[in-house]
């Protein structure tokens, strides 16, 4: 556990503030705690790169904040500048101890301290908490004995991908703040604010189902590097240039910057533009032109496998996500060798 910045969706600025498509979520808590209703503990869930951390952040700034303005932190009081040095002692963030590690259920048991005392400075002491669902059963129980009997003035901030993943009854103690995807208007808008090009920018945000974060991330040249080298090997092994058991050893860890899930999200979005691509006989990229070209068949009929095989992506990511612990090295050959059938 730490008191340090630490976030997977983006470097934070000194006074946190909502993205442009929380706008909804921040006034409606904002409400809350204006008026005294702030429940003790919050879920905000939604996919990757929508910046869920942000919000949590920016959240719990305004509550350690002394002298807020215009409905954020000031940045300047003393509870911001203990904030930002990042030894508040009225805040606490929990986090795995490895990158994409769980949170092992010591973290959890040693939040009991930190709830039981009063707050250092007579404000309220927050839980930082994420991603939720990194918690197996033991350490979730952990947690829930703090939700059980909250203290009137520690809330919890925890912070999910899946919320599905999580105990019901941690779900049922927690108010939901959910964010779904912003329209492509708003994301665009954003993404040409920040300095990103426009036609880049479209074309990231399609491979990142529309979250805004996760796009910016995508056009880093590794990522880039990375998914392009991905889809070739995919377009090797359509011409059995490539063996499937290969391919998932390397690909099961994909590196820094991208995982597994994610190489899945791209690999849908390619299986749908051809989808598109043939259901419409419509142009698109060559190399997706290039696999359609290589699949047997025409019309509606030579649809139904690449629908099947979509399906079977869906459901891997599905397992990914989950509690289910797959193993990632199977599930990835299984996946390549359907691929590689597509084209026989």
């Amino acid at each position: 556990m730490s008191s340090e910045s630490v976030n997977g969706e983006g470097l934070q600025p000194v006074i946190p503030s909502p993205l442009p498509w929380q706008a909804a979520q921040w006034q409606r808590l904002g409400a809350q705690w204006t008026a005294g209703r702030c429940p003790h503990a919050l879920l905000i869930s939604g996919q990757p790169g929508l910046g869920k951390r942000r919000f949590a952040d920016a959240f719990a700034a305004l509550l350690l904040c002394d002298q807020p303005r215009h409905g954020l932190a000031c940045g300047e009081c003393r509870g911001c500048q203990l904030r930002i040095a990042g030894s508040h002692p009225d805040f606490i963030r929990v986090v795995p101890e490895k990158e994409q590690g769980p949170l092992k259920v010591e973290q959890i048991r040693q939040l009991g301290e930190f709830v039981g005392r009063t707050s250092g400075r007579g404000g309220v002491r927050i839980v930082w908490l994420a991603p939720a669902e990194a918690m197996n059963v033991n350490a979730a129980n952990a947690l829930l004995k703090n939700l059980e009997e909250p203290s009137g003035s520690v809330v919890f901030l925890l912070v999910t991908d899946n919320p599905s993943g999580l105990l019901p009854t941690i779900r049922s103690r927690c108010q939901a703040i959910a964010f779904p995807v912003p329209s492509a208007q708003s994301a665009l808008r954003w993404l040409h604010d920040s300095g990103v090009d426009t036609d880049e920018a479209a074309s990231a945000l399609t491979l990142a189902g529309g979250a805004p974060l996760l796009a910016v991330n995508l056009m880093e040249p590794e990522a880039r590097e990375m998914r392009e080298q991905f889809l070739s090997d995919l377009v090797a092994l359509s011409r059995s240039d490539q063996a499937a058991v290969t391919l998932a050893g390397r690909w099961e860890s994909p590196g820094e910057g991208v995982e597994l899930t994610q190489l899945l999200q791209f690999w849908q979005n390619w299986v749908g533009q051809m989808l598109r691509v043939r259901s419409t006989d419509q142009a698109g990229d060559l190399q997706i032109m290039a696999l359609l070209q290589r699949t047997p068949g025409s019309g509606t009929e030579s649809l139904r496998p690449l629908f099947a095989f979509y399906d079977h992506l869906l459901k891997a990511r599905g397992l990914l996500v989950g509690n289910s612990n797959p193993n990632k090295r199977l599930l990835l050959e299984e996946l390549l060798i359907r691929w590689a059938a597509l084209f026989r």
